[in-house]
């Protein structure tokens, strides 16, 4: 028969009065409760009994956890296998901590002795992903702050590069680099290159063309020269060919429709305001000049020219390969054809009121 005295005034007291009988059993403690998925090993916080004075200690069996109290008595009690130190356990605040954090998670910020090993091995992992990625982060910066230095300060060469002065028609010079698509390390090349004499540009803008043109003809031909040799100008050469009027399409047979009407614009297109206001009467005269005989290809038509219209039709004036050529003499040599020895020009003189 065992005899239990506890006293009934005292809620779970630290040292209850138990007396044992003879048929004293062991206590089975508290066990302690872990979420789906979780397990003691690595969810339960075993840290924190070397942080803090916990009133219990632990036992692991089969994967089950129990809690005993520091005061257990080794005995249950009246109503159960556990005694009532144990049972007393989960009105603990420490051990009510303990359950919320293992069912809504630690803070990332709480003290390590909170996390269970499987709480730390995240924690590390998180820590070693978030030094990763600002070590990669700032070697990127650092990258790209690298990158604008040298850009800012090949700007800053070439800044300097034109403000020597020692570069002529810089703006034109620039120009031909960009539409090169060079960036600015291959423009200050260029710079320097002209600066040195090594390079010269051969192109020029439209105004430097009509500017050229203008000099050309008000001073002629020496004043050209002097400003192509003097300022870089445009030589008498090129200004011959960049003329501003119409030229005038050749035709290597007989003339068609489409070639008359470019033809007549060409030469009265600037003068046909002129003829609707001012003029009362017009008169086209039509000259023929001779041509030496002997056969022109055009490289603006791809045609042969230095033919008699009359007969033009019957051989190919086009040039395709060798074999045109070839065909055009032998029809010469066979009088199928013949040279032109004149052409014809339109003249038009205007009578005005």
């Amino acid at each position: 028969m065992t005899t239990i005295v506890i006293d009934v005034d005292s809620d779970c007291v630290e040292n209850p009065t138990i007396q044992v009988g003879p048929s004293r059993r062991e206590c089975q403690g508290y066990i302690l409760q872990f979420p789906s998925g979780k397990t003691p090993y690595s969810a339960y916080p075993f840290a924190l009994h070397d942080s803090r004075s916990l009133p219990w200690d632990f036992s692991i069996g089969n994967g089950v956890m129990m809690l005993f109290a520091r005061n257990c008595h080794g005995s249950d009690d009246a109503t159960g296998v556990s005694c009532l130190p144990c049972l007393c356990l989960p009105k603990n605040k420490s051990l009510e901590g303990i359950v919320n954090r293992l069912e809504t998670g630690v803070h990332l910020n709480s003290p390590y002795a909170y996390h269970g090993t499987g709480g730390l091995r995240e924690v590390l992992h998180q820590q070693s992903d978030r030094i990763t990625f600002l070590q990669l982060r700032g070697l990127n910066q650092t990258r790209a702050l690298l990158g604008k230095a040298t850009a800012l300060s090949n700007y800053k060469r070439l800044v300097i590069t034109i403000a020597s002065g020692k570069v002529a028609r810089v703006s034109r010079v620039i120009h031909i680099a960009l539409e090169q698509k060079k960036g600015v390390n291959g423009i200050i090349s260029t710079l320097q290159d002209a600066a040195n004499g090594y390079y010269q540009p051969k192109s020029f803008s439209e105004e430097e063309d009509m500017w050229g043109l203008l000099t050309w003809r008000l001073a002629g031909n020496r004043v050209a020269h002097i400003n192509h040799r003097s300022g870089h100008g445009p030589s008498a050469a090129y200004l011959r060919s960049r003329t501003i009027v119409p030229p005038i399409v050749p035709s290597p047979g007989m003339p068609t429709t489409a070639e008359v009407q470019k033809n007549i614009m060409a030469s009265l297109g600037s003068v046909l305001d002129v003829i609707k206001t001012h003029v009362r009467h017009a008169v086209l005269m039509f000259d023929e000049i001779a041509t030496e005989k002997r056969l022109h290809w055009d490289p603006k038509t791809n045609f042969f020219l230095g033919l008699c219209r009359e007969h033009a039709h019957n051989t190919s004036l086009e040039f395709i390969n060798e074999g045109d050529l070839e065909e055009v003499f032998q029809s010469l040599d066979n009088g199928e054809v013949h040279y032109a020895p004149e052409v014809r020009k339109l003249l038009p003189f205007l009578l005005l009121l």
